[in-house]
């Protein structure tokens, strides 16, 4: 039972793995097999494993085939469905909508979408039946290294489409039915508390109303599985309600001789079974919570039935039931953050043995304190793979407000939420006391944010090297076993070894995929310039934040020699400020000092040449863009910014055959106003990339534009269908560009590259 439980889940963790979805006949042919091989009583090990396959490979299918229709993503489209997230009036509302109809067409399955509302006509809540005008586009996230993968969380949070709300009289509110978990959050709001973003996060689960310095306190100090309700909260609540009903149980039992025949056990389990379920609907059944529900209810019901388990087989069973039930989750990282958690509290458990029988409270610490030390040093290697940094306080932290959250804020939470439907005044003084023991606690964390060392941040390591580095760990703390043990050590070698930087004469361009705008990498010997940055947003929302200083400090780099701004369009220059504040920047040159015709720079080697413009005040903002050629006498690229034609044919006239190079940046992302045949023809580029949004509303790049440089023996790349685009060459070597996409090459798994209408892969 045991090893085909295990075979099966293996099989289904295979499809992390998987660069493609296997072909629906290939999926059927699997599942008849496994079929066929149960009915016969054969290789029921090799029948599992064709299960877990061909079910990860349907449920693939199944998200596929929800994929709205192509022609509705190309139009405003009018829908009717249901807000499924929580809502707040602070910020621009940002929300999941569960579509049920299309115009008046209602859809067989039910699409979940995520939509914001830049102005809405009315205060949106969570339950509420809406009918909306929506411009949707296919899921899809900006992907370059070392930034979060929306395309991935999207996927695994079963969304199929994300858009905005356009402005209508067809906007309507058709059922104001708010649902019970909002209505306790605008209760909670209404109290108007200071520390009111984080009651409402540990009361509900609810993280929205946090902003970006209580995010980085989280992660510094980290505590994230403290703010919202998953599995360790949901074990409180169970603990709390299984005495509190078992006493109150026993209480009545006693007085009535009749009912001394009940099993209180069972009855309290029961009961803890329905209050659990209680608490993850107020958690909204997040993922988290509904898992460690159903482990729960799990256990329970092994009791009940008198089944004596070992823990193997009901860890196995429960994850078993969590690929049933949950199968998109294990494309999201809370899945193996927690299964991650588990595993090593099981490993705590089975190395140091409770050894005393009964209950006492300085065993209770005892246990509480082996089982953090356990989660704090063996999830170090887990969260420095995944967030690039590790926090030395965070064992210290947790060791202090993790008895600190569970004990006094999560119960007084609980009491306090009951109250606001019974007892108003009296929810309101326990949830007063509630803010001033965070404001106190957060003021002590926020201290902690002070100490030099408190947290390390990281180069991108290989997975396999942390893996390693975690092996060595487990191995260390397993009980002796001969005189060999210190030779895990080497284990830790190659971790040891990304310490070190190793001189490199390569030079790296990175076109970075920032949508609709522009940012070029070039990198050599761990320095690094600019050419451009990127848009930033109203909402905060900027490329230097999300792409760009997360790949540098995926590289391990820590200032930037130079930043070019090729003009003062937002889609170019937009993040440059946040970027000043946040990283060291030697020198930015702009076309109002250096960054004009005849300037020439040596930088690392490399020859960086500006081509124009002659004067920026003579032309408009496009046309005095900076442009630059940078080369090591046998590369080159050239970066023309957002010129047209006109100076297009003004450097072809002006620079005739120096304008060649091996890359070509298209001008202007692809508009049609540019990249005129004579300067496609004096680049003669080998390879040319579109800067672009995806499904962006100008349809760049152009038809026209890919017909003429088609013409051309050149490769085209656009960065909304492939990614970052990389160039790796040695420096002044003849050979051949080493060219590297993000989704084809870095990261090419199938659920982070949802597949599009080949209409939109032309490219």
């Amino acid at each position: 039972m045991d090893s085909k439980l295990f075979i099966f889940i293996a099989a289904c963790f295979s499809s992390l793995c998987w660069t493609g979805l296997p072909s629906i006949p290939l999926t059927l042919a699997c599942l008849l097999l496994a079929l066929i091989c149960f009915f016969f009583r054969k290789s029921r090990l090799l029948a599992c494993c064709l299960l877990g396959f061909s079910w990860m490979a349907s449920v693939g299918h199944w998200q596929y085939s929800l994929q709205l229709p192509l022609s509705t993503l190309e139009q405003a489209i009018l829908v009717t469905g249901e807000l499924e997230s929580l809502t707040h009036q602070y910020k621009e509302p940002r929300f999941n909508l569960r579509i049920e109809q299309i115009d008046t067409e209602p859809l067989s399955f039910k699409r979940l979408v995520r939509v914001s509302w830049a102005e809405p006509s009315w205060q949106l809540k969570q339950g509420q039946r809406v009918q909306l005008m929506l411009k949707l586009k296919p899921p899809h996230g900006l992907a370059n290294e070392g930034g979060f993968n929306y395309q991935q969380w999207l996927f695994s949070e079963g969304i199929g489409a994300s858009g905005y709300v356009k402005a209508s009289i067809n906007n309507l509110l058709l059922a104001d039915s708010v649902s019970f978990r909002q209505r306790q959050l605008d209760s909670l709001l209404q109290l108007n508390l200071p520390q009111q973003a984080w009651i409402a996060a540990l009361t509900l689960g609810y993280r929205g109303l946090l902003e970006d310095q209580d995010w980085l306190l989280v992660q510094s100090t980290g505590i994230a599985h403290l703010i919202a309700i998953s599995g360790l909260h949901l074990a409180l609540v169970a603990s709390l309600s299984y005495f509190i009903l078992a006493w109150l149980c026993g209480a009545l039992v006693s007085r009535f001789y009749q009912l001394h025949h009940i099993n209180l056990h069972k009855l309290a389990l029961l009961g803890t079974l329905f209050t659990t379920y209680c608490y993850a609907a107020l958690a909204g059944f997040a993922l988290p919570t509904a898992r460690a529900w159903i482990m729960l209810l799990l256990l329970i019901t092994l009791f009940l039935c008198n089944l004596n388990l070992s823990l193997k087989r009901v860890l196995l069973l429960c994850t078993g039931f969590f690929m049933l039930l949950f199968p998109l989750s294990i494309f999201g990282l809370s899945f193996w953050l927690s299964f991650s958690a588990v595993l090593i509290i099981i490993f705590v458990f089975w190395r140091w043995p409770q050894k005393h029988n009964g209950f006492s409270v300085l065993g209770a610490l005892t246990v509480m304190l082996r089982i953090q030390l356990g989660l704090s040093v063996l999830m170090l290697p887990i969260v420095a793979w995944q967030f690039g940094y590790i926090s030395w306080i965070s064992p210290l932290v947790n060791l202090l407000a993790v008895p600190f959250v569970t004990l006094i804020l999560v119960p007084l939470c609980l009491v306090g939420i009951i109250g606001l439907n019974l007892f108003p005044l009296v929810a309101e003084w326990i949830f007063s006391a509630v803010d001033h023991l965070l404001g106190f606690a957060l003021y002590l964390l926020a201290g902690t944010q002070q100490i030099p060392w408190a947290v390390t941040q990281l180069l991108v390591i290989p997975g396999l090297v942390w893996a390693l580095a975690l092996v060595a760990l487990i191995v260390l703390l397993l009980p002796p076993v001969g005189k060999y043990k210190p030779l895990v050590l080497l284990l830790l070698l190659p971790l040891l070894s990304y310490g070190f930087k190793e001189k490199n004469d390569n030079w790296t361009i990175d076109v970075l995929e920032v949508g609709q705008g522009t940012a070029v990498l070039i990198t050599k010997d761990h320095q690094v310039i600019l050419y451009d940055v990127g848009p930033a947003f109203p909402s905060g929302f900027n490329m230097g934040d999300s792409v760009i200083l997360p790949l540098l400090k995926a590289r391990g780099i820590t200032s930037v020699d130079m930043v070019f701004i090729s003009h003062w369009d937002n889609d170019h220059s937009g993040s440059l400020p946040m970027l000043q504040t946040q990283i060291a920047i030697k020198q930015v040159l702009t076309t109002s000092d250096m960054c004009r015709l005849g300037h020439e720079l040596a930088w690392q080697g490399l020859q960086i040449k500006i081509l124009w413009p002659d004067d920026p005040k003579l032309h408009n903002d496009n046309n005095s863009s900076c442009v630059l050629h940078i080369s090591d006498s046998q590369h080159s690229i050239l970066l023309p910014g957002d010129i047209d034609g006109k100076t297009e044919r003004e450097l072809v006239a002006r620079w005739g055959d120096s304008l060649k190079s091996d890359i070509l940046l298209a001008s202007h992302h692809g508009s049609n106003s540019s990249s005129v045949t004579s300067f496609i023809n004096k680049v003669a580029a080998d390879y040319v990339v579109f800067s672009q949004g995806f499904m962006n509303r100008w349809n760049f790049p152009r038809p026209e534009v890919l017909t003429r440089f088609s013409q051309l023996d050149a490769q085209l790349l656009s960065t909304s269908d492939v990614g970052q685009v990389s160039f790796i060459f040695e420096y002044q070597s003849k050979k051949l560009a080493v060219l590297q996409t993000f989704r084809q090459d870095r990261y090419p798994y199938w659920y982070a590259n949802f597949p599009i209408d080949e209409k939109l892969r032309d490219l």
